[in-house]
């Protein structure tokens, strides 16, 4: 059985990532599960212009996904805080590929009305694996890699959004959507095996004997207590709301309008994931202090997304705005994804990032269905560029907010709740907090305790000397010769 090695949070870490191959398994798994969850959006919204859907149609298949996020995200949190992730994980990617092939095999006869069914399907396991996916990171990886770590990951999840734009594309250009739906089914049943074997502790034995609404309230108490964390949250909703959910259902029908068919829609979209590459090499290595406020500020520029399709724009440049959203897309996450591990303890986090995902698709499906009757009554150029605005009053708004600019809290949070909330005031750079013990004993910042914190007890409290900040717990991997020595950071391959 796979043992717990203390690694000491530390600025640079031996081999960099390369020296967690159970996180590189984690990464590959999540990598392929993104090429499905790309394909498939992509190919029902040609399928449904094909045959005679317009923008309200779109809407309504895209919505489908939104709304099973919505539905499913919390029980997915829960679920992720109860069970073994890697579990979790297998479970959605299994799911899935069931979904996609039962779909393939009946889709000739299946009413364009039916069809939001299917995405709301594969959406809901979309739901469960997203927040054991990120949950889980933290326990593989040291403190000091979490940037690069989640980089990594997001490196694979745009790179597999351009593969799945273009694939999207070209399946239904080329041997119609029925093989997509297969091949689809095949790339979620690789990401199961990957997945498997990765070392996986489980839930403590508290939080399974915890009622299921009780545990999800617990989450809730969680957020709460931030109100840094609940203002970005809500920020990012209003930018999905107005901004996505505008720009995408209209960019299907403004590329056959205005740029000449379907490859011009493939291309657009891969630009998106295209431009937050370079994004994703940057957040992994540079950290500035206020990184909220550089998020803030750049997802702002998000606005020239939907603005760019409201005249429209030459080709070209569509093609760079939705590449530059992208970009401040993937940076700003990049940050938010690191603030939320270190802020919020490992009972917690599989709830935290349910709460998150659900806060940010709360209103999509609303979004997707009013694109249509909106644009009816104002005009596609009318929404588009409403739409622009909100995302960009919105970011400027949130900075006024205290805590955000640092994504960190400004000031001590008193006293843990009886849950496992986290307490006590977050470290300016990072922003970490020691997880409060499960009997709701307070606790301090990281590194106030001058003297020795003794060995780890048996529930799980981390252990190590104060003064060099509290070792987390990192399942030891049984290919790893052990913890890497402190060193400065290299190449992560």
């Amino acid at each position: 059985m796979t043992g717990d090695v203390a690694v000491p949070e530390r600025s640079g870490v031996a081999g960099g990532l390369r020296a967690y191959p159970s996180f590189l398994r984690l990464w590959a798994g999540q990598a392929s599960g993104a090429i499905g969850d790309q394909v498939l959006p992509v190919a029902m919204s040609l399928y449904v212009l094909h045959h005679g859907g317009g923008a309200g149609a779109v809407g309504e298949v895209l919505a489908g996904r939104a709304a099973a996020l919505v539905v499913c995200l919390l029980a997915g949190g829960v679920i992720a805080d109860r069970m073994r992730r890697t579990r979790v994980l297998i479970g959605a990617d299994c799911f899935r590929a069931v979904v996609l092939v039962a779909a393939g095999l009946v889709l000739p006869r299946l009413a364009l009305g039916v069809l939001p069914l299917v995405t709301a399907l594969v959406g809901a396991g979309e739901a469960l694996s997203r927040p054991a996916s990120r949950s889980l990171l933290p326990a593989l990886l040291p403190d000091a890699l979490l940037e690069r770590g989640n980089a990594l990951v997001a490196a694979a999840q745009r790179g597999s959004a351009v593969l799945g734009a273009l694939v999207g594309v070209g399946a239904v250009t080329l041997i119609g959507v029925r093989p997509a739906l297969f091949v689809t089914a095949g790339v979620f049943a690789v990401g199961a095996l990957m997945v498997r074997g990765v070392p996986d502790a489980g839930p403590r034995a508290a939080a399974q004997r915890a009622g299921v609404v009780r545990d999800a309230l617990a989450g809730l108490r969680a957020v709460r207590r931030r109100g840094w964390v609940m203002a970005v949250m809500g920020t990012v909703c209003l930018h999905l709301f107005a901004g996505s959910a505008t720009a995408l259902t209209m960019l299907p029908v403004v590329a056959r309008r205005d740029f000449g068919g379907d490859l011009a829609y493939g291309l657009v979209l891969a630009a998106m994931g295209a431009g937050a590459l370079p994004a994703i090499a940057l957040a992994g290595r540079w950290r500035p202090r206020a990184r909220g406020a550089v998020s803030l500020l750049a997802l702002s520029g998000y606005a020239l997304v939907p603005l760019s399709l409201a005249g429209p724009l030459p080709l070209p440049g569509v093609i760079g705005c939705f590449a530059w959203g992208g970009f401040v897309v993937e940076l700003s996450f990049v940050y938010w994804i690191s603030a939320l591990q270190r802020a919020f303890p490992n009972e917690v986090l599989g709830k935290v990032f349910a709460l998150d995902q659900l806060g940010a698709y709360a209103l999509l499906p609303v979004g997707y269905v009013l694109v249509g009757p909106v644009v009816a009554v104002v005009g596609a150029a009318g929404t588009l560029i409403g739409g622009a605005v909100v995302v960009a009053v919105s970011s400027v708004v949130c900075l006024a907010v205290p805590g955000v600019a640092r994504f960190a809290d400004p000031a001590p949070l008193g006293p843990a709740d009886a849950d496992g909330a986290p307490c006590g005031p977050a470290d300016a750079d990072p922003a970490s907090l020691r997880a409060a013990d499960v009997d709701g004993a307070p606790c301090g910042p990281i590194g106030a305790d001058p003297a020795p914190l003794g060995p780890a007890g048996a529930d799980g409290a981390p252990a190590g000397p104060g003064s060099a900040g509290p070792a987390r717990l990192v399942p030891a991997d049984p290919h790893d010769a052990g913890p890497a020595s402190t060193g400065p950071p290299r190449s992560a391959g």
